[in-house]
């Protein structure tokens, strides 16, 4: 009886002492400091997309818009233009590497039609809740935050594009194609 009742006691200081230290915990300081948005991650349509280069840990995929694509590529565009923003924030130091942006796990460049401009983006790690991912544009000092279902579709068309044989399709990225040549000649 005696032992019963000295472990609730325990119990009872246990649970008192976790709610207090979910009272006292701030928030990081970038965290508090968020805006939301709602902006496209690239801002244009469709048919203003030339081609679309994506890096990531099975390699590189550029794809050119050229007439009719197979249905991954036109899931890829889909998912390209549909990417928004959910926050951007000023990170609290240039230190990138606690959301995983100082060595990317994918890069995703966006060319526009006639090559008139380009975007590049680099996206992270997921965010502790794992419903975003931290990414930055190039020449923007902002981390922005992605909604984690653009990285779900955006896998899932690469590896669509992956496992078909197509003109469109090209497994390695124009620059390491010249690189090579260039170390070989």
């Amino acid at each position: 009886m005696k032992g019963n009742f000295f472990l609730s006691l325990v119990t009872l200081f246990l649970a008192l002492l976790a709610y207090t230290e979910r009272q006292s915990a701030a928030p990081p300081a970038s965290e508090a400091v968020q805006e939301e948005s709602g902006e496209p991650l690239f801002s244009l349509q469709p048919e203003e997309i030339d081609a679309i280069k994506v890096l990531d840990a099975h390699g590189c995929v550029f794809v050119r818009k050229k007439g009719t694509n197979p249905q991954p590529a036109e899931e890829l565009i889909a998912g390209i233009v549909q990417a928004r923003v959910v926050r951007r924030f000023s990170p609290v130091s240039a230190d990138f590497s606690a959301y995983g942006l100082a060595q990317p796990v994918r890069r995703v460049e966006v060319v526009w039609a006639n090559g008139a401009q380009n975007r590049s983006v680099v996206m992270g790690n997921l965010n502790p809740v794992g419903n975003a991912v931290y990414a930055r544009a190039q020449d923007e000092a902002e981390v922005l935050l992605i909604g984690s279902y653009f990285l779900a579709s955006l896998d899932m068309a690469l590896q669509g594009l992956r496992a078909e044989s197509g003109v469109m399709l090209d497994l390695k990225c124009p620059e390491e194609a010249e690189d090579k040549t260039r170390k070989t000649s």
